[in-house]
């Protein structure tokens, strides 16, 4: 089974279902990453046939880092991984996360 198609990820809002929540509250419920160069992208909403999801994307430069829609089949092709230790929470506690993971 790949990471994909794991059950919890039936839990995931779909897409627009959050879209009244500021930024800072949405809950992320993955992370993926290119840890080799320090990508990654935290994942909020999914339509999980489509395989794309709504959340945030840094590719190391938190200056140009935002918000939008990502295909998990590109992330997938391009060898980005699931984080599997990863606890979903809201947003602003995934920045302070990796702020510290970055920090050392």
């Amino acid at each position: 089974m790949s990471d994909f198609q794991k059950p919890d990820m039936r839990n995931i809002p779909t897409l627009y279902e959050t879209e009244d929540i500021p930024a800072h509250g949405k809950i992320i419920y993955q992370k993926w990453e290119i840890s080799q160069i320090g990508f990654y992208w935290l994942i909020a909403e999914l339509d999980i046939k489509e395989k794309i999801a709504y959340g945030y994307a840094n590719l190391n430069n938190d200056m140009f880092a935002e918000w939008g829609y990502i295909s998990i089949t590109e992330l997938m092709d391009n060898n980005a991984v699931q984080c599997q230790d990863w606890e979903p929470c809201t947003f602003e506690q995934a920045q302070k996360i990796m702020k510290q993971k970055r920090s050392g």
